[in-house]
């Protein structure tokens, strides 16, 4: 899309929000894509307060990008599922009942694979996915099983990934899962056909826009909090 063409569409179509996407975070930190301080976090919810957006779960966006609602929200998304997640991140989250989302893949959280850019990083366990799964202020939202780029498997394999890291999730938390994430943001158009006939309600990426009134809800854009 041409930059005349962006501004144009900008016009038309008026932000309705953000979805935040993080991943680490650490006590301390020199804040990058992938890791994020507390202070960092604290800063940005109290940021998002004082600028009037509505912090909400992804179980409300469909229906804010369907009303004709001017005020502005924020979804608090996590990749992966980072035990500081845990330990750091949702702590500061329920103090201040903010909803959040973690998408969690698979073989991270069943101790099968740590992420092959961190092979140091420590991940949830079943143990915390469970005590997270059962706070009405976290959703649990699938990334596959091994956080492969999607767009690169055959169809096969990606129904595989998809449809096997959901299935995991429901049996342990005994809930159904409705939000989806896209490692690294890979898809392709059969990767959305699986998606919607598995039936997820969302399904987020990492463009690094934000969400306006014309979002698709199984393809809504994500922005990290150093590009906000």
């Amino acid at each position: 899309m041409s930059t005349v063409i962006r501004k144009l569409h900008n016009l038309v179509h008026p932000i309705k929000g953000h979805i935040l996407m993080l991943h680490s975070v650490a006590p301390r930190s020199n804040d990058n894509y992938l890791v994020v301080s507390t202070n960092y976090l604290e800063k940005t919810i109290e940021g998002y307060i004082q600028r009037g957006y509505e912090a909400i779960g992804l179980d409300e966006v469909k229906q804010r990008l369907s009303n004709h609602d001017k005020s502005r929200f924020v979804c608090y998304t996590f990749d992966d599922g980072y035990l500081d997640t845990f330990t750091l991140a949702y702590p500061i989250l329920r103090d201040r009942q903010i909803p959040f989302c973690i998408y969690m893949t698979r073989d991270f959280y069943q101790k099968k694979a740590v992420p092959h850019w961190d092979p140091n990083a420590a991940m949830m366990g079943v143990e915390q996915l469970v005590v997270l799964a059962s706070d009405p202020l976290c959703t649990i939202g699938a990334h596959t099983c091994s956080h492969p780029h999607l767009n690169c498997l055959s169809d096969e394999s990606q129904r595989h990934e998809i449809a096997d890291g959901k299935e995991d999730l429901e049996s342990i938390i005994g809930k159904k899962i409705s939000h989806f994430a896209f490692p690294y943001g890979d898809y392709n158009r059969q990767t959305l056909r699986i998606v919607k006939d598995l039936g997820f309600e969302t399904a987020v990426t990492t463009s690094g826009r934000p969400i306006r009134d014309d979002a698709r809800i199984l393809e809504l854009d994500r922005v990290t909090l150093l590009e906000k």
